[in-house]
């Protein structure tokens, strides 16, 4: 049963292109922690 799931789960992943949702990730990251370091040392 489970290997049914994950093949329906395969089946259904929408096709992301990872290296740009890699690099979107690091840039938001990066954009918190400096909104966050200006908040903390103003």
């Amino acid at each position: 049963m489970t290997a049914l799931i994950d093949a329906a789960v395969l089946a259904t992943e929408s096709e992301l292109p990872m290296h740009i949702v890699g690099w979107v990730t690091l840039a938001l990251s990066l954009l918190v922690t400096i909104a966050w370091v200006a908040y903390f040392y103003r």
